[in-house]
């Protein structure tokens, strides 16, 4: 497992950027169970959560070192005592858009809707009514004709907030495979969206601060530059996984925008994706999957995929 350099470290605090594509904490299931804080406490065994990003968001992220840092520290997130600011690429012009929402001095402006669980596409949230009240704050950095880069600061802090409210604003956010539509979502290989900066007193020795990471991204084409993928070989992948059991390695090629309707394999698989991209549905959860991701899937765990319009090639390892 590779070795976790914080941006900052005491006794009490470390500070990270999680990388896009990776879970805050362990989700369901056996390709869900890598993660930030179980990396975290591969090195830390005292480190324990305080508060999550999206997986397919990057950027900063605080861990507390036992129990009474965490219960200050989320104490400090509960009371809005933690200034979080995001950056993010949307679709189209979003200033023309937002002309009747009054703007400060500095340019910001407020999205307002209250944001509920659409129960039936979990984990898709909407705005509705009978959701929770739920208040981000944007300002436009730059414009072009097909996308502005935007500063976000999210008020409350909602699931998949920024994103939705972006979206109910018209303005989806380049990359986004839950609330894009597929044009948007092709821009980018990955959601552009990256928690840049976090501002808050030391939650026990109340000195200020602050870190940032800033994004190079923009709102013209290529809106992003993205760390290179660090390269693995087909021989050290099938070493790997013959370690951990599996039977045979293989390499598939799929054609561009096949469609695999919800079907099962008798065999449990470890998959890489090497080129293209595709779209991996199991139940209710959807991932995006470009070159360097993986997942894992147990035997006879229903799921559908969906090709990209550049096909996708993977190594594929079976366990019968």
């Amino acid at each position: 497992m590779q070795k976790i350099s914080p941006l900052y470290e005491d006794e009490h605090l470390l500070v990270l950027e999680k990388p896009s594509g990776l879970l805050s904490v362990p989700g369901r299931g056996p390709d869900k169970q890598d993660c930030l804080i179980t990396r975290v406490q591969a090195q830390w065994p005292n480190a324990l959560v305080v508060h999550r990003i999206d997986q397919d968001t990057s950027g900063l992220l605080v861990i507390a070192r036992g129990p009474e840092a965490q219960r200050r520290m989320s104490r400090l997130f509960e009371t809005r005592q933690v200034h979080k600011r995001y950056v993010a690429v949307v679709a189209g012009q979003a200033q023309p858009t937002q002309q009747g929402v009054e703007a400060d001095a500095e340019g910001w402006r407020t999205i307002e809707g209250p944001i509920l669980l659409d129960w039936e596409r979990r984990p898709i949230h909407i705005v509705h009514p009978d959701g929770k009240p739920s208040r981000s704050r944007w300002r436009a950095l730059q414009s072009s004709d097909t996308a502005t880069l935007v500063e976000l600061e999210p008020v409350t802090g909602r699931t998949h907030q920024l994103r939705v409210h972006l979206q109910s604003i018209g303005h989806p956010i380049l990359g986004d495979a839950l609330y894009a539509p597929a044009a948007v979502r092709a821009l980018s290989p990955r959601l552009l969206l990256h928690a840049q900066s976090l501002n808050f007193a030391h939650p026990f020795t109340d000195a200020p601060l602050s870190f940032s990471q800033p994004t190079d991204w923009s709102a013209h084409a290529p809106y992003g530059q993205f760390k290179e993928i660090p390269k693995m070989s087909f021989d050290v992948f099938k070493q790997q996984a013959l370690a951990e059991g599996f039977d045979e390695v293989l390499e598939r090629t799929w054609a561009a925008d096949t469609v695999l309707e919800t079907h099962t394999h008798p065999f449990a698989v470890k998959v890489k994706v090497t080129a293209g991209q595709m779209w991996l549905t199991i139940g209710s959860q959807k991932r995006y999957l470009t070159p360097g991701d993986e997942f894992s899937l147990p035997a006879d765990e229903p799921h559908a995929e969906h090709y990209g319009p550049e096909g996708a090639t993977y190594w594929v390892a079976r366990k019968n």
